[in-house]
């Protein structure tokens, strides 16, 4: 069985190389969750900077670009669950043909 370690610097080699493959931004850096960013010591990989963040998971990564749209799943998950009173659409009325426009 492969390190946490291994298995951590296979994950974020195959989430780099997605990121690359389908984001028009750069990557800016490699997100770790506080604990294994002590944990492994990671400075730099690939050329990029590994920085600690509370709001990544223990044993998750992610990828930080110009793009990014990390926390926007809470937002989503407000907005769609907020509720917005339907208004009836009411169509103007159009002239009768007997009336002037």
């Amino acid at each position: 069985m492969a390190s946490l370690e291994a298995q951590m610097l296979e994950a974020i080699r195959r989430g780099l190389d997605h990121h690359n493959a389908t984001c028009p931004m750069p990557a800016r850096a490699i997100l770790l969750n506080p604990g294994n960013h002590e944990l492994f010591g990671w400075e730099e990989l690939w050329g990029l900077p590994v920085l600690p963040d509370d709001r990544v998971a223990p044993k998750r990564f992610r990828i930080d670009c110009g793009g990014s749209a990390f926390g926007i799943e809470e937002e989503i998950a407000e907005a769609i669950g907020t509720e917005v009173p339907a208004e009836p659409l009411v169509a103007p009325s159009a002239p009768r043909r007997d009336e002037p426009a």
